[in-house]
């Protein structure tokens, strides 16, 4: 039995990375069904009601260090943790809880990391310095793993594995949930495209974009949903899409927080996923039912085309006509594009269970 204490952006209402470290947990209890979590989080009291498992205060230093000696193993826990696009603070954050576990002797895994875009100094030099005595190595992607050598991590091996959240069984999820939801709605889910934004520096020009994207399938019959991926903060730019469109009445905006097997749910009834957050399209993978990614970061485009799915393009120059017509190649090519998803997964979720595989070697 080992005991794991497990760190990343847990506890802000972000149903991508709870997805993530639900995908972690279960991807090795079954590999190890003896092994212990726990987990650091912003809001302790509420994953631990998620989870079901203890969770201490992340911005507690005196707590992070005494959890630290009384685990095996410290586990940096999917996401795109290396990066500082949104801040330097998560680099520092994060490679600083890394420095105080080797200081105790406690060995450190990257599971399934995401890197980039790393930008700074700062950020270069404390990656290159510290992430070279991690034990194990695990990344999302190929190139994720390249930006880590670029960045000068060359004394440790970088194994491409794949998101944790990939590694959730499609079974496992309750469809009535979100039937429920879509009846409260008296939306058709037949009839429905969820759409995943968020907000990006200043960026405006997509959210026109996508409101005339929006309106076109509306004049057609569709609904339009709006699924917030982390609450509140994806419910603003929902909001301002559907304001700027003509057919509001086939268009609804989510605004209450959903826990993400509510998200998987909602998004197994429905037709088609047009997302902007990553795992909007993610968890679209896992129910099976094919997407359209809008590029705001590099990890939506090599997600995309890991999976052999559609992109419609970057935010900053996002054309309708060009949206509109990945759209509707899905519709037109919906079986094959649902066979060729299922096939894909399969090989990606094999993967991911690698991450599992050499953490136990690890803790063992």
């Amino acid at each position: 039995m080992g005991k794991i204490l497990i760190s990343g952006y847990y506890g802000f209402d972000n149903a991508g990375d709870d997805s993530v470290l639900y995908g972690i947990i279960n991807s090795l209890q079954k590999h190890d069904a003896s092994l212990q979590f726990s987990v650091l989080s912003n809001q302790p009291k509420k994953t631990e009601q998620m989870f079901g498992i203890a969770a201490y205060n992340r911005w507690n230093f005196i707590e992070v260090i005494g959890q630290l000696k009384k685990h095996d193993l410290l586990l940096m826990g999917g996401g795109s943790l290396l990066q500082d696009a949104t801040s330097p603070r998560s680099v520092l954050y994060y490679l600083g809880t890394v420095v105080v576990a080797k200081m105790l002797k406690k060995p450190v895994v990257f599971y399934a990391q995401g890197v980039g875009p790393v930008t700074k100094k700062i950020s270069k030099f404390l990656i290159r310095w510290i992430v070279n005595k991690v034990d194990v190595i695990t990344v999302r992607d190929y190139e994720s793993g390249e930006d880590l050598k670029k960045l000068g991590v060359i004394h440790r091996p970088i194994i491409v594995t794949a998101d944790p959240a990939i590694t959730i069984p499609a079974s496992s999820i309750n469809l009535s949930v979100g039937k429920n939801i879509l009846n409260a709605l008296n939306i058709d889910p037949q009839k429905t495209i969820a759409v995943s934004v968020r907000e990006w520096k200043k960026e405006e020009h997509f959210k026109d974009i996508l409101a005339e994207v929006a309106d076109h399938y509306a004049a057609l019959g569709w609904n339009i949903i709006f699924i917030p991926m982390q609450y509140p903060a994806d419910i603003l730019p929902s909001e301002e899409i559907r304001k700027r469109m003509k057919y509001k009445s086939n268009s609804y905006v989510i605004k209450k927080p959903l826990h993400f097997k509510e998200i998987m749910s909602l998004i197994g009834n429905i037709r088609l996923v047009l997302g902007m957050r990553l795992h909007s399209i993610i968890l679209a993978a896992v129910m099976n039912v094919p997407f359209v990614g809008i590029s705001y970061d590099p990890k939506i485009d090599r997600f995309v085309e890991r999976i052999d799915m559609r992109l419609a393009g970057h935010i900053k120059n996002l054309q309708t006509d060009n949206v509109i017509a990945n759209i509707d190649y899905i519709i037109d090519h919906e079986q094959e594009i649902k066979e060729t998803l299922a096939k894909n997964i399969t090989d990606i979720i094999a993967k991911a269970e690698k991450s599992s595989e050499l953490t136990i070697k690890q803790i063992k």
